[in-house]
């Protein structure tokens, strides 16, 4: 999933215009005709004027949204036919073929050839001029196959400029009578036919008209955006793009302008200028050497693994001096994340011509690898000692004074080992996310919340981390359903108020070193589990059980592996909580949970939480 935030009016940096945008997730682009974004102008600059009509714009939005969660659930979310030409002109290629880009620019070099290069009637007042282009005869088939063919035909007809396709097109479509242009569609709706199996569901004239919306906004009727779009405007450079005297921090801001990264990886990156600043001073980046890098990198590595939160604000050069005993040192990974923060930047300049080297590049981090940290799922003896801790037996011994209660810890750690969700996901949702189908109780896991006075906001992983997940009927019986009333009743709106957001916006951080050092105490100090593993585990054990593949990537908000796996109707609720409840977790003692839970006054339980709270 491309990264995933609060949205808020996005600011057209060349003119200031403010826009409502939103990504669509991929499951539902069927009934935004194949759309991966939707962009909308607010027909303003005004910030406070932009967001009374985002509002109103993502309020049309989220009723969009949910009309086809609704249609795809009902298995009435069908492709439209522009849907079908937006797969055609922005998909990706495969192995030998076209771009979504470049089979575009094929069928504007067909509509060329369809339309002529005779001159109009009133060709001193017609552009673009008209061009030779292709042969009548060409083998379109083929050259959507054959990427040197493609670039052979656009160099010999067009003298490699890809501006130039379709301007014969442009000559007839707008200067003459749709009887005398309509033909000129019919090549390139029979390769949409051969494109895409579901084609077959819609007449040429459907596609033909889909297809002819996504030429005319491409090849434009409007002669100055056309002499606009075919000058060359780029002038001889005049000067050296060289910047030698950029320093460390403002490459940061342009790096991030640039690379628009997620909030966490700017504050990793920004946290690391900050220290190499600190050790070798504000320095031109032109003048950061090899040597001075590895010299960084030596001191950065007598920095202790952890420390006192205080201590972490101290500038580089003071939390060496006061940890320079302290042990373990900072880990490979770490390491190489703080020197890999600053050999990104270094790329970046150079990528953009500020520098004419890069003195990061081959920096070994001693005991480093590529290979992802190993990670293994919970055997079954594993899961029964830890959810026999007294977390889950003694509910009498619930800490609710400190930050992250036990009540939500006891909650996260079901959910997610009976689900297969993310700690971050799990946490963030809202009491408004838990829903209800009949006797079913489940979770809307979404990837959006609008941005509000608190700020409060939802990300996942990745469009498919999108779903529905049942909540297990062992989960009820603890007292789950008890626990919402009480929340209500208490007019809290999330599902665990304790756990507040940092200034990334996630609210697991503090969570996440709890449950596992929870995992390290009752279960055993093996590196490889972690919370984690329950979600390992639940996938593994929905192999046991026969669920297939796509059910159980819908369950825990996998990706599927193949391409074809993205395609086809999403499981309904009820299919997920059959195959949910097929899965063995007998492996855990629940008649002792459930127990303990009858003896649990939720009111007190979740009011001594509350007055536990900071203000």
């Amino acid at each position: 999933m491309k990264k995933s935030s609060m949205a808020t009016p996005f600011a057209d940096p060349r003119t200031g215009q403010l826009y409502f945008r939103r990504a669509v997730p991929e499951a539902l682009r069927a009934a935004f005709d194949g759309k991966a974004q939707v962009k909308v102008t607010l027909r303003t600059k005004d910030p406070a004027e932009a967001k009374v009509a985002f509002a109103r714009e993502n309020a049309k939005f989220e009723e969009q949204l949910a009309d086809a969660r609704r249609r795809m659930a009902e298995g009435t979310l069908l492709p439209t036919p522009a849907a079908l030409v937006r797969k055609w002109c922005e998909g990706p290629a495969s192995d030998t073929a076209l771009t979504g880009a470049q089979r575009l620019i094929v069928t504007f070099m067909e509509l060329d050839a369809a339309a002529g290069s005779s001159w109009s009637a009133t060709v001193d007042d017609t552009y673009p001029p008209a061009v030779l282009g292709p042969a009548a005869n060409t083998d379109w088939t083929a050259m959507l196959g054959d990427k040197d063919q493609f670039e052979a035909v656009l160099s010999q007809a067009y003298d490699g400029d890809v501006e130039r396709a379709g301007s014969n097109w442009i000559r007839k479509r707008w200067h003459e009578a749709p009887e005398r242009w309509r033909h000129c569609l019919d090549g390139p709706v029979a390769r949409l036919r051969a494109f895409d199996a579901g084609a077959s569901r819609f007449s040429d004239d459907s596609l033909a008209t889909a297809l002819l919306a996504v030429v005319d906004d491409k090849r434009s009727g409007d002669e100055e955006v056309n002499r606009a779009r075919l000058a060359n405007k780029r002038p001889r450079a005049t000067q050296s793009r060289l910047r030698p005297t950029m320093r460390l921090k403002q490459l940061f801001r342009e790096w991030k302008a640039g690379r628009e990264p997620r909030p966490q990886t700017a504050l990793e990156f920004e946290s690391a200028v900050d220290d190499f600043i600190d050790f070798a001073g504000d320095i031109p980046v032109a003048t950061i050497d090899a040597d001075l890098l590895y010299d960084y990198r030596d001191a950065a590595a007598d920095l202790p693994a952890s420390m006192p939160r205080a201590d972490r604000r101290l500038p580089f050069t003071e939390r060496l001096k006061k940890h320079a005993n302290s042990f373990p040192k900072c880990s490979a990974p770490t390491l190489k994340k703080r020197i890999g923060a600053l050999q990104a930047l270094l790329t970046y300049a150079v990528d953009n011509r500020w520098l004419a080297t890069n003195a990061g590049i081959r920096i070994k981090i001693e005991g480093y690898s590529k290979g992802k940290r190993s990670r293994r799922a919970f055997e079954d003896h594993e899961l029964s000692a830890l959810f026999a801790a007294p977390l889950f037996t003694d509910p009498a011994g619930w800490n609710s004074r400190s930050r992250i209660s036990d009540v939500t810890i006891f909650w996260l750690f079901l959910l997610a080992g009976t689900t297969g969700a993310r700690l971050e996901e799990v946490g963030q949702v809202a009491l408004s996310d838990v829903k209800r189908d009949g006797e079913i109780v489940y979770l809307d896991i979404d990837s959006y919340s609008l941005e509000s006075d608190d700020g409060a906001g939802k990300t996942v992983k990745n469009e498919e981390s999108v779903r529905l997940v049942p909540i297990h009927r062992k989960l009820i019986e603890l007292g789950f359903n008890d626990y919402l009333k009480t929340l209500a009743a208490l007019e809290q709106t999330q599902l665990f108020p304790d756990l507040k957001e940092n200034s990334l916006g996630k609210r697991t951080k503090e969570a996440s070193q709890r449950v596992n050092r929870i995992v390290d105490r009752y279960v055993g100090r093996d590196r490889r589990l972690v919370f984690y593993s329950l979600r390992h585990a639940f996938k593994a054990k929905g192999n046991d059980a026969g669920i297939t593949d796509k059910t159980l990537d819908q369950i825990c908000g996998h990706a599927p592996l193949t391409t074809g796996g993205r395609y086809g109707l999403t499981p309904r609720i009820r299919t997920l909580d059959r195959a949910l409840h097929r899965i063995d977790f007998s492996c855990i003692d629940w008649a002792v949970m459930i127990a303990a839970m009858k003896q649990v006054d939720w009111g007190a339980v979740l009011r001594a939480t509350a007055a536990a709270e900071p203000e």
